[in-house]
């Protein structure tokens, strides 16, 4: 499989890309725009802006994308233009990340993939001219985000053949993009390999390649909670961008038990000893376990049950964290919540969980420095008892308010933390919970 470079009048600072095999002056009938569309790579990064601007100094934001995800692919017409990739700072102010040109042409589709480090980041580019004359089969290219310490090789087989069936697509170092090759429509496994190696180190899932378009593979490292398992993102020309973990990784969870009457407290999954002796307010290191479903239980130190066959179901890459609690009959039940795999880094995806069961419901408020519950973009309104939910707060410091409001609108101070400063990188558990005299707060991590 050959790796090509640039085609188009990208500034040097942009790195390898690939092409499609299309002359220069091709265009579509079909396609009569053309097409740009950004892939956030970036593992570092938080939701970014991408903005045109044109000849006559006209601007246009094209869309933004968090780590993983794209913007909409965005029709222009043709030309040169300058681009600007940004983002939002706490104050909702426009921070630059780069700055480059780009030439549009007619009927081409551009995908910008964003990689490397945040703070002075890689951009790369695609450019293929749209086939309006495939017919029941899709083209596909791979722009490998692996490491840059090895090649691998990237196969696709049939979803019922195995790797021995397995067709090589490409051969990729870090950040380079293969050419296409054509595959008929249907249902593939995709497997990687290093380079000139038959050990597998990744299989997905069946993936439905049903579109008569262009796909492209971005295998990459995951971020989050279980970083450094593989991935493999699929990019065709929505703004949906399919996830694919490997069949064989692990998941894992981590428990916070709130149950101040019965202290300590032994888990168990499958009746096999998860955590032993796991005193109140303890949050749980992560414990990692095969993708399955689970029962969980837990008994106090005399064996007595407390909880018993609740569910947890763990996916290949997924990290979840429960939180055992009272509910409003004085019964152990627990409540499960998926982790966030985004970086954590410029803003944070804070997972929001209430077991008070004095109230129907209660808010939250984030409340930065020299404003109030009145002022503040960041709340949940109403959280019911025994219910979670999540809220992304840009990096900063808070104060977290915990507020009853009764039917004539009157609102009740429950609980106030001091002001917390989230830590780059860590995913957090909020827990509105009863203390021994009242209520209070509980930021985990």
């Amino acid at each position: 499989m050959r790796i090509v470079i640039l085609c188009f009048p990208f500034l040097a600072a942009l790195v390898l890309a690939g092409c499609g095999s299309t002359g220069s002056d091709d265009t579509s009938a079909t396609y009569t725009s053309s097409y740009i569309q950004l892939y956030n790579g970036s593992a570092n990064s938080t939701s970014t802006r991408l903005t045109l601007t044109d000849s006559n100094d006209s601007s246009y934001l094209a869309g933004s994308a968090t780590y993983t995800d794209t913007t909409t692919l965005v029709s222009y017409a043709a030309g040169t233009y300058d681009i600007a990739l940004s983002r939002l700072n706490s104050a909702g102010d426009d921070v630059s990340i780069r700055e480059d040109s780009i030439e549009l042409k007619q009927s081409y589709k551009h995908l910008l993939l964003l990689a490397g480090d945040y703070a002075s980041p890689d951009l790369l580019s695609l450019a293929f001219l749209r086939d309006d004359s495939l017919t029941d089969s899709f083209k596909l290219y791979v722009a490998s985000l692996l490491s840059a310490d090895s090649a691998y090789d990237v196969y696709i087989s049939d979803s019922d053949a195995s790797f021995a069936d397995a067709s090589l697509v490409a051969t990729v170092n870090y950040q380079q993009i293969s050419e296409p090759l054509e595959f008929t429509l249907g249902s593939y496994i995709i497997y990687i390999t290093e380079a000139g190696s038959n050990d597998v180190i990744f299989t997905s899932s069946s993936y439905s390649f049903s579109y008569l378009t262009e796909y492209v593979l971005v295998p990459r490292i995951a971020s989050g909670p279980l970083q450094g398992n593989i991935a493999v993102d699929v990019i065709n020309n929505t703004t949906t961008v399919t996830h694919l973990t490997d069949i064989a990784a692990t998941a894992q969870f981590r428990l916070y038990n709130s149950v101040d009457s019965t202290d300590p407290t032994d888990i168990y999954l499958n009746n096999s000893i998860a955590f032993t002796s796991l005193s109140h307010d303890t949050f749980s290191d992560y414990l990692q376990l095969d993708a399955a479903d689970y029962r969980l239980s837990a008994t106090d130190m005399e064996g007595n049950s407390l909880l018993k066959n609740a569910l947890l179901t763990l996916n290949q890459g997924e990290s979840k964290a429960v939180v055992l609690f009272k509910n409003s009959s004085a019964v152990v039940s627990s409540i499960v919540v998926e982790e966030s795999n985004l970086p954590q880094i410029y803003d944070f995806d804070i997972s929001v969980v209430n077991v008070i069961t004095d109230y129907p419901s209660l808010s939250l408020y984030f409340v930065p420095p020299n404003e109030t519950i009145d002022t503040t973009e960041y709340y949940i309104t109403s959280l019911s008892q025994g219910a979670h939910t999540d809220i992304n707060l840009p990096d900063g410091e808070y104060r977290i308010l915990l507020v009853y409001t009764d039917g004539n609108k009157n609102k009740v101070l429950l609980a106030e933390s001091e002001s917390e400063q989230f830590v780059a990188g860590r995913n957090y558990l909020l827990v509105a919970e009863p203390d021994a005299a009242d209520y209070k707060i509980s930021l985990l991590h």
